[in-house]
């Protein structure tokens, strides 16, 4: 006879490769030993390698051995599957096989049982499958695979199938199943198709649906109907029926609709298809056995050992989705984990969601378990993004979500999951690498009767004392009189009709905890997707020398809170606070308050003002602001040749070629492999600032490592496109943003450390950057500070000075124009700037980020107002508005750009991205991950067009052309008679007097 052999197998050990050998060894009468190697070959410990070979027997032996063997002493043997099976087996069966079943139409997930046992589970026993050669000599019908319920001890035991996002109410269906019986003796045994409806009870209905009586010598066909009434919470189809004992074996079960729909493509073809696939969760991941029903075909180890099974004991585990669930052992270190390559699987500029249920075992009871993709270029550079993380535990299994987007093919490309400690066993019930969904994009939500500059806030003026005011916790209130009569400037902007307060005020007495204040409930009083501004004066009693009160009205809606405005305050002066909020969802409980400062200081409120803003009234005084400040008067003269008259009716055509207004984004070397990002940035921006790659921790990651080669390639494609640049950032304030390497350094090393930075990279790009952000985030950072004294910050800005005296250097900080954060109030970084530059810092232009959630125009201005006052430009240098929404994002950034654009202190504005999946911030995007443009990147279009002067008319008689035009380049046309069209460029620069172009015809 001959036979196929098969076995999967990996080494474990000091070496990286060896060879394995399958031998058989065979025992004779005559006392003659032989050795035949079956299957061999060089095996990795990094993967496992399949051996295959055959073998033929023409005599047979007393005693017959196969074993593996081959590496050196000290390695290790690792085999995940071995098997010798009759190369042209001989079907056990009786000579009537049953028809083949036509499964076209089927609705049921893996009817065939191709893919193993996937979709199908035991009823209190084990569901196994025979393999492709077969189980204890039986082989399914025409050698096919089929499945086997086993270790059954009750009649009812069996195998089901969840069915109930797969079948419809109203609906009749045939049952098909091809099944046998093995095991004990028997004389036969009934098998019986049956579905179970769960409808909430306790107590189910069950639904015959089908039997056969089956024997242990040949396959037999179970036929039968299902017609549901109504459709339950949850339909289970199952087969049952056989002794206690006796083994249920099942080649093909089909559940397929009696009047099926007449072609392919209708809409309920599609339907049952798309949740078959949802239930799955297979047919569209890109990792091949997601559940390990399959063992672990398709993986490998990376550094580890592993295994696939059913459960472990001791604490007891068992599979989540499926059967069974693979465990990466005797890990080496933090990557070591189960891999799989997806080279030949991945598409480009596609994004993909990453979904793994893992958990841990082990001594270490909670770590983080990473999902990490792995690139490996032609070059033979390597780049490791991570996915998603998750904090796993030893207890329960843990959803790792994560998404991830493919922009060049590599030329090696795998997933894996690595993170806890070494020794820390990973455990991984599926992983699954889908393309993401894209939902049908949204409508623009709908606001009816939004009472636009209505104070929601009642009793707000405190004529009727402390009526509808209720102070939390152990806070006492009073009214007093005293406070401002004005309203507050960023309100008085939204409300040009408002008349004076009261001048009453709130007093929050025998506070104990710093969240105690006066509060008020408006559940009521708020609508769906309005944006509302808060506004208040605010101070405090006597700090006995305790400097640095905060105030902030926050709101507390459903058990979550958020900020309204923080501010701080002294018990000498009243302050303005101001902020913005909206809701997307409807509340059961919404509540205002006031808190902040430590406990035993009086907190005072007055004029508390929460209203509905139309942002929109802003937009033809911001246009207007924007014409008299962006745009200038040109007079085109046409000079004819010996001094002619000029026809009447000269056309002429003005266009616009570029603009002086600087309006970039934030770029990244990852996207502009990317082509159609290129494009859209190409298009649409006219300055760039690298997202990572010229900052300190990502080119000197590790002490001594340093590495220039992304923002190089990034130099040069804008250097290609003429396309200006800022640094950012040489240093960055905030310590979670240094490596760790620099925080062991002693205050020597660290100067040594820092001067070596700035004069390594300036040096390097001499010329190339116009502007830097030489310390970022100082308001909220202290790191260089503390390590070595305040004086170093404006050293830094002295040394970068000497090395790049060309570039603008600028201080760079968040929250500054939101009103939300009392540590970067428009005051602090006024203060904070002026400090430095009578330290000699030579500061050229301040940076506002702009990361805003719910901005307000008038706050906006307020707070461009106040940061004014320094006399130094102004930038908007990281803009990113994050909304689901994409109707409601775009409403957010028209409101930011038009506020600076039409700002005279401001002097740029770059966005901190624009495409999905290449953002630090979710929801932020103006073109999705399909390249299509959403509505933020359509009203960022609209904007440009509007901002870009276009025109054209006819020649006065006095041979002049006059209009206003934004600041930039231009192309004039003009259509003259015999000479035809005639083009001339000419540059509108800013300036106040009327421009005067000549255009001679000599």
């Amino acid at each position: 006879m001959e036979y196929k052999v098969e076995a999967c197998v990996s080494i474990s050990g000091p070496v990286e490769l060896a060879d394995v050998r399958v031998t058989l060894k065979l025992e004779h009468a005559e006392g003659q030993v032989t050795y035949t190697t079956l299957a061999s070959g060089p095996v990795s410990k990094r993967e496992w390698t399949f051996l295959n070979g055959n073998m033929e027997v023409s005599k047979g032996p007393i005693k017959a051995l196969v074993y593996l063997e081959g590496p050196p002493p000290g390695i290790d043997i690792l085999a995940s599957c071995f098997s010798i099976a009759l190369s042209k087996p001989e079907l056990q069966c009786s000579n009537k096989e049953p028809n083949e079943v036509n499964i076209h139409g089927n609705v049921l997930v893996n009817p065939t049982f191709d893919t193993g046992v996937q979709g199908w589970s035991g009823i209190c026993c084990k569901v196994a499958h025979s393999g492709m050669h077969g189980w204890k000599g039986i082989y399914g019908p025409r050698g096919k695979p089929f499945a086997l319920a086993i270790n059954r001890t009750e009649a009812w035991q069996g195998m089901e199938q969840d069915i109930t996002t797969l079948v419809q109410s109203n609906e009749t269906y045939l049952v098909t199943a091809v099944i046998r019986t093995a095991g004990k003796p028997h004389q036969g045994a009934n098998v019986l198709a049956t579905v179970r409806l769960d409808y909430g009870g306790s107590n189910p209905r069950y639904v015959s649906v089908g039997r056969v009586k089956a024997s242990s010598t040949e396959w037999a066909t179970l036929e039968g109907r299902l017609h549901l009434d109504t459709h339950p919470r949850k339909v289970v189809f199952y087969l049952e029926g056989p002794p206690s004992g006796v083994d249920l074996l099942v080649s093909t079960v089909i559940i397929k609709h009696a009047n099926p729909p007449e072609c392919e493509g209708s809409p309920l073809k599609r339907k049952r298809t798309e949740a078959n696939s949802t239930r799955t969760g297979i047919s569209d991941s890109i990792v091949r056995n997601a559940t390990f029903s399959q063992g672990l075909r398709n993986w490998k180890l990376r550094g580890s050992r592993g295994f696939v099974c059913n459960c472990l004991e001791s604490p007891e585990v068992l599979p989540l989705e499926g059967k069974s669930f693979a465990v990466a052992t005797q890990r080496i270190a933090t990557w070591s984990g189960i891999e799989q390559t997806i080279t030949d699987r991945i598409d480009l500029e596609t994004i993909y969601e990453v979904a793994a249920a893992v958990r841990i075992s082990g001594s270490c009871l909670k770590a983080t378990v990473k999902a990490t993709l792995y690139l490996r270029e032609a070059d033979n550079s390597e780049r490791y993004i991570t996915m998603g993380t998750v904090e796993a535990n030893t207890t329960e299994w843990k959803l790792l979500e994560g998404r991830m987007i493919l922009l060049k093919a590599p030329s090696y490309v795998s997933v894996y999951l690595e993170g806890p400690p070494p020794e820390t066993d990973i455990l991984v019930d599926s992983f699954y690498i889908r393309p993401a969904s894209k939902p049908e994009p949204p409508n623009p939500p709908i606001i009816k009767d939004p009472k636009y500059g209505v104070n929601i806030i009642e009793n707000h003026d405190l004529q009727h004392g402390s009526k509808l005011w209720f102070g939390q916790g152990s806070a006492r209130l009073s009214v007093a009189s005293g406070a401002p009569t004005v309203v507050p400037p960023a309100a008085a902007l939204s409300l040009p009709c408002s008349t004076s307060l009261s001048g009453n005020y709130l007093i929050a007495a025998n506070r104990t905890q710093g969240w105690e204040g006066p509060a008020q409930n408006i559940t009521d009083k708020l609508q769906l997707f309005v944006v509302y501004q808060v506004s208040a004066w605010v101070r405090v009693g006597k700090c006995r020398g305790k400097t640095g009160q905060k105030v902030n009205v926050a709101l507390s809606v459903d058990g979550s809170w958020m900020t309204g405005g923080e501010v701080e305050v002294d018990e000498y002066s009243w302050k303005e606070i101001m902020g913005s909020f909206r809701l997307e969802k409807k509340p059961n409980f919404a509540m205002v308050y006031a808190q902040g400062p430590e406990p035993g200081i009086e907190l005072m409120l007055a004029g508390l003002q929460i209203f509905a803003v139309d942002r929109s009234a802003r937009i033809p005084i911001l246009k207007a602001q924007a014409d008299k400040i962006r745009k200038r008067d040109v007079t085109i003269k046409l000079k004819p040749r010996n001094n002619r008259h000029i026809p009447p009716g000269v056309c002429v055509r003005i266009e616009q070629t570029s603009r002086s207004f600087p309006l970039g984004s934030c770029i990244n070397r990852w996207s502009l492999n990317n082509n159609s990002y290129k494009q859209f940035f190409l298009q649409n921006f006219n300055w760039a600032v690298f997202e990572n790659e010229l900052k300190w921790n990502w080119i000197e990651p590790q002490r001594g490592t340093i590495n220039y080669e992304d923002a190089d390639e990034m130099v040069n494609f804008c250097s290609e496109h003429r396309i200006p640049m800022r640094g950012h950032c040489i240093f960055w304030e905030d310590e979670s943003c240094c490596q760790d390497w620099l925080k062991t350094l002693s205050p020597l090393e660290l100067k040594d450390a820092l001067q070596n930075r700035a004069a390594d990279l300036l040096r390097r790009y001499k010329g190339k950057f116009q502007h830097y952000d030489v310390n970022n985030e100082m308001l909220h950072g202290c790191f260089f500070r503390d390590r070595l004294n305040p004086d170093i910050l404006p050293y830094v800005y002295k040394l970068a000075h000497q090395l790049e005296p060309e570039a603008v250097l600028f201080v760079n900080d968040y929250h500054v124009e939101d009103g939300v954060d009392a540590n970067s109030a428009p005051e602090k970084y006024v203060k904070h700037i002026e400090w430095l530059r009578k330290e000699g810092a030579p500061i050229g232009a301040i940076g506002l980020q702009g990361h805003l959630d719910t901005p307000i125009g008038s706050i906006i201005c307020n707070s461009l107002d106040k940061m004014s006052s320094v006399g130094l430009p102004l930038w908007m240098t990281e803009i990113d508005i994050a909304a689901a929404n994409e109707h409601i994002r775009a409403d957010d950034l028209e409101v930011v750009m038009r506020e600076t654009f039409a700002h005279p202190s401001v002097e740029g504005i770059m966005l901190w991205g624009f495409w999905e999946g290449a953002m630090s911030r979710e929801n932020g995007h103006l073109v999705d991950s399909d390249k299509r443009v959403n509505a933020a990147g359509e009203r960022l279009i609209n904007l440009r067009e509007e901002w870009t002067t276009r025109l054209h008319g006819q020649m006065e008689e006095s041979g002049q052309f006059s209009f206003r035009g934004y600041h930039g380049g231009y192309k004039a046309f003009v259509e003259y008679g015999e000479l035809g069209e005639i083009a001339v460029d000419f540059e509108v620069p800013k300036g106040d007097s009327p421009l005067v172009i000549e255009l001679s015809l000599s």
